[in-house]
Order: structure tokens, then sequence, then C-alpha cells
């Protein structure tokens, strides 16, 4: 590991896989335990491939289940605490607040519903850090699965409708007005629906067939 990437952190941001607490638009066709064992199954997933980095700090809603979720530390140097109160907006306020006031250089923090997020997705939002102030991976339902900065930019969360379909739009909105240059990656899909689960299913049947 270079002096480069150990002053790199990578949040993740998750959901404690309960019934009725998480896939609740895929579970209103598969029910809410079959939408939980898909969503405990995707971020299992997620994990893993993330295995190979060592600074990783998992954000986990609700706070008290924190504790509960060792499970998901897969390397001794991750770490693990509660997201705090409010909308999205200020959960993602915090969370790279006290990253920066910690040290960390580059911050790049990622959700729990996008399974097509690979590691090369990760290296090159970070290597996009190094000349741009702030990064964002756009998700085909008007959102982002990844936003990153190379410094605190706590305005970029700020006057931002967090349910609705303009997320990355009013971001990229409010960069432009405050002069702060963001770079572009891949756009991917969340899954959320029963629609986007079938058609992630038969992307990863694709994969394993083309991997035979």
């Amino acid at each position: 590991m270079t002096s480069e990437n150990s002053a790199n952190l990578l949040l993740v941001f998750l959901k404690s896989p309960r019934p009725g607490f998480v896939k609740t638009r895929l579970a209103g066709r598969i029910g809410a335990e079959s939408a939980c064992e898909v969503y405990r199954n995707l971020a299992a997933d997620l994990l893993k491939r993330l295995k190979d980095y060592p600074n990783v700090e998992l954000r986990i809603s609700p706070d008290d289940a924190a504790a509960s979720h060792s499970d998901w530390l897969l390397r001794d140097c991750w770490r693990c605490q509660g997201q705090g109160g409010g909308d999205l907006g200020r959960r993602l306020t915090r969370a790279f607040g006290e990253s920066f006031a910690a040290g960390w250089c580059k911050v790049m923090a990622i959700g729990s519903d996008c399974p097509y997020v690979k590691p090369t997705h990760l290296r090159g939002g970070f290597e996009r850090l190094i000349s741009a102030s702030a990064v964002l991976g756009p998700a085909l339902d008007g959102g982002y699965w990844l936003i990153g900065m190379n410094r605190y930019l706590p305005s970029l969360f700020e006057g931002i409708s967090w349910s609705g379909a303009q997320v990355l739009e009013q971001t990229l909105q409010r960069a432009a007005a405050l002069g702060v240059q963001a770079a572009i990656l891949e756009t991917l899909e969340d899954v959320d629906d029963w629609e986007s689960w079938r058609r992630y299913l038969k992307t990863k049947r694709e994969t394993n067939e083309c991997s035979r």
C-alpha cells in the first residue's frame, strides 16, 4: 500500500438487514423476508469485493445496529459506526466532516444499492480526485452511487431534494455554483425494485455463463 492510498478513506453506507426496513419497493413484489435476504446477499457480495481496501468505514443505519454487524468487518483495520440522524444529506455531511477532521485526504462514499460497483470504479474515483475537487458516480434513477471529495465540501449537500429524481442534477448545479470541479464516473443502476432486480439477475447470469 502506497502512502497515497493510505490517505484515502472509503465510506460504505449500509442498512441493517431487517424485514420492512430494506428494499421496501422490491418487497412489494417478493415479500419483506425475501427482499431482506436479497439485501443481505448484495451487501455481503459488495463487502467481499472491497476486501483488498484497508481503509474502509461502514456507516450503519439504524445506529443501534452498528455493534451487531461485526461479521461485516472483513479486515481488522475496518471500522463500523452508526450514521446518525437526519436525512441523507445530513448523514453524508456528518460522515465526510468527521473523516476529514480525522486527517483523511480523500474520502469517497458509496451506498449498498448498486451491485455493479467494482474495485476498478473505486480506484478510478480516487484517481479523479487528484485533479478534481469532487467526483460523482451517476445512477440511472437520477441519484448517484458514489460521491467523493479531496476536501470538505458540506455545501454540496445543501438544497438537495433527496427523495426525488434530481439528486445528481441538483448536486452538479451546487458544484457549479460553488466553483467546484466535479468529475463524473460511469453510470450504473441501483437495484431497488422488481425490474432492476430482474435486470441484475440477467446480467449476473450472462456474466457467469461467459466465465465458464
